[in-house]
């Protein structure tokens, strides 16, 4: 790694470090997601109660809509993704990274309809304690594994492009293979708290039970200290990586002249894509947990549950930016829809550079 990327890198734990240790005192006695208002706190800011969020047309109209359109757009595009991705790895085994996010899109819409229904429901979980945690810990942990699979094919395309002599054969498919079983087991290990914990809470006033959304101060203080450390090694390192391959590799192609046009538009979009859909986010969430524990804050946690639908979006650009951009990919889909035996076919030997980038990368 280059030094200035070990220096964003070093700058962006030390102040996760320092905002963390400065704002310790507060965070034992803080809870996570939403937070019961006292009397005082009632009056000075009504629109931060918890029951005015969990009966908002917000959480029970707008953001089941719109779960709604991303569970109809990724569940088949990421089908379909994984399907021609399947039928083509042994051509193309550099689509190794994409077939990991592509399963990780599908894995998350598929939860999306239990997430759905509890916003219908007026945020009312039906299905008890273990299954709420288990929803939970595979919606966050699919957010952040797309997260670190979009980060690897980065770097994997920044080797490809200013070093493409670094790593060849089949030494470097293995490595490849070993990254995507480290990021699976590297999620699975950081969504473990989620699983041991209790995610619901009775509001009697309502008469529901939340799931995630509301905790008391008093428990789990833990959390507060893993909610800010999953944004910074989920998030924050996987920012910085990847918006310094992409910009290296924009960079490099933008002096080849105007040939590498149409990919460094490409290249631009998924930066941008990227950007525009998990910073908000993660962003508000280490807003929130390190605000000190007071009601009045809950407007934080109201715009981190919109932004965070805006981070599932990226399950249905994903197969549109990353795949359907390419033209071998087109021609796989074509084949695959048209059912013509022995149709899947890469027109050359780029076929694996094209698929990845998605287009020329490496000539």
């Amino acid at each position: 790694m280059s030094r200035p990327a070990a220096a964003c890198i070093t700058l962006l734990l030390g102040c996760a470090w320092l905002g963390s240790a400065t704002q310790s005192s507060p965070m034992r006695s803080k809870g996570r997601a939403l937070i019961p208002l006292t009397p005082q706190e009632e009056d000075e800011c009504p629109n931060a109660s918890i029951e005015t969020f969990l009966n908002s047309t917000l959480t029970t109209r707008l953001l089941p809509a719109l779960y709604s359109v991303v569970l109809l757009v990724g569940l088949p595009a990421n089908a379909l993704a994984c399907w021609v991705l399947v039928a083509n790895f042994r051509r193309c085994s550099s689509t190794l990274f994409l077939l990991n996010l592509a399963s990780a899109d599908l894995l998350f819409v598929l939860l999306l309809p239990f997430k759905i229904s509890y916003h219908l429901l007026g945020n009312h979980w039906l299905f008890g304690d273990y299954l709420c945690r288990t929803m939970m810990a595979f919606f966050y942990g699919n957010m952040y594994s797309s997260i670190l699979f979009l980060t690897c094919i980065g770097l994997e395309r920044y080797i490809s492009v200013v070093h493409p002599f670094l790593w060849k054969g089949a030494s470097w498919t293995r490595g490849k293979a070993s990254v995507c079983v480290g990021v699976w087991l590297v999620v699975g290990l950081g969504m473990s708290p989620l699983l041991l914990h209790p995610q619901i809470s009775h509001i009697p006033n309502l008469n529901i039970t939340t799931c995630h959304d509301v905790l008391e101060k008093d428990k789990h203080m833990f959390l507060a200290y893993y909610f800010l450390s999953l944004v910074g090694v989920g998030f924050g390192l996987p920012f910085v990586l990847m918006t310094i391959s992409y910009s290296c590799i924009l960079v490099r192609l933008l002096a080849k002249g105007r040939r590498y046009g149409r990919l460094v538009h490409v290249l631009a979009l998924v930066l941008l894509v990227f950007i525009l859909c998990f910073t908000p986010s993660n962003v508000l969430l280490f807003i929130h947990y390190m605000l000190e524990a007071k009601g009045c804050h809950n407007v934080t946690y109201i715009w981190y549950a919109v932004a965070l639908v805006l981070s599932a979006f990226n399950n249905c650009f994903d197969p549109f930016v990353y795949f359907y951009v390419s033209e071998d990919f087109r021609g796989w889909v074509r084949d695959a829809v048209s059912c013509c035996p022995g149709g899947l076919k890469t027109s050359s030997g780029r076929a694996s550079e094209k698929t990845v980038l998605p287009l020329r990368s490496s000539e």
